[in-house]
């Protein structure tokens, strides 16, 4: 079908908003109409006619409205898409067309609603900077979290006696300055392990002269490095009050306890051994956490801007779905009657549940412009082995692998996760990094400032 003839405006709305307005001429849908009834009658067998010899008229009585209806569907698909490159708009799917009932003769006349891409000029890049955590993992790391697996098949005694190391205390705990409660400055019902919660030294100073049910008033100058700019340095007042004080009965390390926790051989040296393996995995995956986190933060902060709003709206609904919640319905079955009644436990939308959304759509954009401005592409390698990877544990692992590779959703799905990988890369190796040499506590244990300044 000809389009030359096809007249396109485009309306800005709010944000990242424009309708595209749209009018094809009638003589270009008549000029295709007829050109569709004459290729269906000359394949089209009527009772009484020879085969391709029917009346064009009888071609057009019987079947002219199917095609008329198609033909529109079509023009409106292609004119769409056409239009969107003539004015130079990325658009965000494929808009919410509104169209007047078109017969035919008249032009076609629609206006189709969507979002575009926001145009992004990376700011910030230069201004990148990491600080590598230096963590090795000590002999004193592995006793003490066999340590913690004692405690958890520990039993609790209750004790009347001021608190001391490898106590448990629990604590509603509020932290104040000028009467106002500082953020986050109040824990109701903190459980404290002593000896293992990270505690600055003055406040576990004062815990540990404390008992049950008594309760304290005391102050304590912030550190140099507190988070907040404005109290470094200050008095604080924290108000403590003891709800409970325990100590273990820890058990025995021998072979019987050790089994237990899923060593065969119910060596103690095989389990201190696999617990050195176990916080060596969770150390590398908490790096790695801690690294996106950073540069992330740093790529969103330095380069604010709009997220499509219908990206957004998807996000939302792919939550609410994992939440067991459907999705909303349209305009038009809203229209239809009531909206049903919400059952109890039905997850609703929040702001915060949004404000997550639009904070992963707007990085989705930022890492598929920098990895487009960077020419990063997805490393095929990586990507056929994780499909072997989830191919594996089939029972024909080849046949599996085929059919997950013709997965187009999967595929697209773990070709964004390595394209965000190797983005991920890009930027540390753009950061100005430091080091900073840590306990494994320290690390992986972080507590709220108001415990551990």
């Amino acid at each position: 079908m000809n389009l030359d003839g096809a007249n396109y405006k485009v309306e800005d709305g709010e944000g990242l908003r424009r309708t595209l307005h749209v009018r094809i001429p009638a003589t270009a849908m008549q000029e295709e109409f007829l050109s569709r009834l004459g290729a269906l009658r000359r394949r089209t067998r009527i009772r009484g006619f020879r085969p391709g010899k029917a009346p064009i008229k009888l071609i057009k009585q019987r079947y002219g409205q199917e095609v008329w209806d198609e033909l529109t569907r079509e023009t409106i698909e292609r004119s769409f898409r056409q239009g969107a490159q003539q004015q130079e708009l990325r658009v965000v799917g494929s808009g919410e067309v509104k169209a007047k009932k078109v017969r035919e003769g008249s032009d076609l006349e629609y206006q189709a609603a969507f979002d575009v891409l926001p145009e992004i000029e990376f700011s910030g890049l230069d201004a990148l900077s990491y600080e590598e955590p230096e963590v090795e993992i000590q002999s004193r790391d592995v006793d003490r979290t066999i340590d913690r697996l004692r405690r958890r098949e520990a039993e609790w005694k209750d004790v009347e006696r001021p608190a001391r190391e490898g106590d448990r205390m629990v604590v509603n705990l509020k932290v104040s300055r000028r009467r106002e409660t500082l953020e986050a400055g109040e824990l109701k019902e903190a459980t404290l392990m002593l000896g293992e919660t990270r505690l600055m030294p003055p406040l576990k100073e004062r815990l540990m002269r404390l008992a049950a049910s008594q309760k304290k008033k005391f102050r304590l100058k912030m550190p140099p490095e507190y988070p907040n700019e404005s109290l470094r340095g200050k008095r604080v007042l924290y108000e403590v009050e003891v709800l409970g004080l325990s100590e273990p009965q820890l058990p025995d390390l021998d072979e019987e306890f050790v089994r237990k926790l899923g060593v065969e051989s119910g060596s103690a040296e095989e389990l201190r051994a696999d617990v050195r393996a176990s916080l060596e995995r969770e150390l590398k995956s908490l790096s790695e956490s801690h690294k996106r986190q950073s540069l992330f933060d740093q790529l969103l902060k330095a380069n604010e801007g709009p997220a499509p709003q219908s990206l957004v709206d998807r996000d939302v609904e792919q939550m609410l779905a994992s939440m067991g919640q459907p999705p909303a319905a349209d305009s038009e079955d809203a229209e239809s009657g009531p909206a049903p009644e919400k059952r109890d436990g039905q997850a609703e939308e929040t702001p915060e549940m949004r404000a997550m959304a639009e904070r992963r759509v707007r990085l989705q954009l930022l890492v598929a412009e920098l990895a487009a401005r960077e020419k990063i592409s997805p490393d095929d390698q990586a990507l056929r082995q994780q499909l072997q990877a989830l191919a594996v544990g089939a029972p024909d692992p080849e046949a599996a692998f085929a059919e997950l590779a013709g997965n187009r959703d999967l595929v697209g799905n773990l070709r964004a996760g390595i394209r965000e990988e190797q983005v991920l890369e890009w930027l540390y190796g753009q950061a100005a990094v430091s080091r900073k040499t840590m306990s494994l506590d320290e690390f992986m244990e972080p507590m709220p400032p108001i415990l551990t300044g």
